[in-house]
């Protein structure tokens, strides 16, 4: 084994990369991609609500929020249970 080949196992012995922990660092990425959908859901019903007036403003307003919330509380979860 010449000693190119020993320092590269000297540096990966160390690593354990596993399946899981890969699986959950993917989850949380697209659950923080999922929040900032939210958030931009809440910024276009913010300009649409200027731009047309209709009766349906507060309640859409109100369930982009929710969808924020439940963005929010489901990452929170994630965080605890995964």
């Amino acid at each position: 084994m010449t000693p190119f080949d020993q320092f590269l196992q000297f540096l990966v012995a160390g690593w354990r990369l596993d399946v899981a922990i890969l699986a959950k660092l993917g989850v949380w990425l697209f659950l923080l991609l999922y929040l900032g959908f939210s958030l931009v859901v809440v910024r276009q019903v913010k300009l649409m609500s200027h731009t047309v007036n209709g009766f349906l403003e507060n309640q859409l307003s109100i369930m982009a929020w929710a969808l924020v919330l439940l963005a929010v509380a489901v990452f929170i979860f994630s965080l605890f249970f995964l």
